[in-house]
C-alpha cells in the first residue's frame, strides 16, 4: 500500500508543475514573506505546500498549514491530481 508522499510522487511524475513544501520555522525567511501575502494561517513548525516549476515563475497558490508532509501530500493530490 502506498502512502500519500508515494501516491503523490506519481501522480505528478512528468509534470511542469512539481510539489514543493517545507515546514515554516526562523530560518525560512523567504518562505514567511511568501506566506504571510498569501493570507494564510502561519504556525511555527507547520507545513506548506504548492506546485512549482523550478526555473520559472508558474506556481499555484500555496496552501496549509498542514500537520504532516502526508496531509500536505494528500492536498495536492486531491486539488490537482488529474483524474
Amino acid at each position: 500500500m502506498k502512502n500519500a508522499v508515494q501516491e503523490m510522487r506519481e501522480v505528478f511524475k512528468g509534470s511542469f508543475l512539481q510539489p514543493e513544501a517545507f515546514r515554516l520555522d526562523a530560518s525560512t525567511e523567504y518562505a514567511q514573506y511568501a506566506l504571510a501575502e498569501s493570507g494564510l494561517d502561519l504556525e511555527e513548525g507547520a507545513i506548506y505546500a504548492r506546485l512549482s516549476a523550478s526555473g520559472f515563475l508558474d506556481c499555484t497558490d500555496w496552501s496549509g498549514p498542514f500537520q504532516s508532509v502526508e496531509e500536505a501530500a494528500q492536498h495536492l493530490i486531491e486539488t490537482y491530481g488529474e483524474e
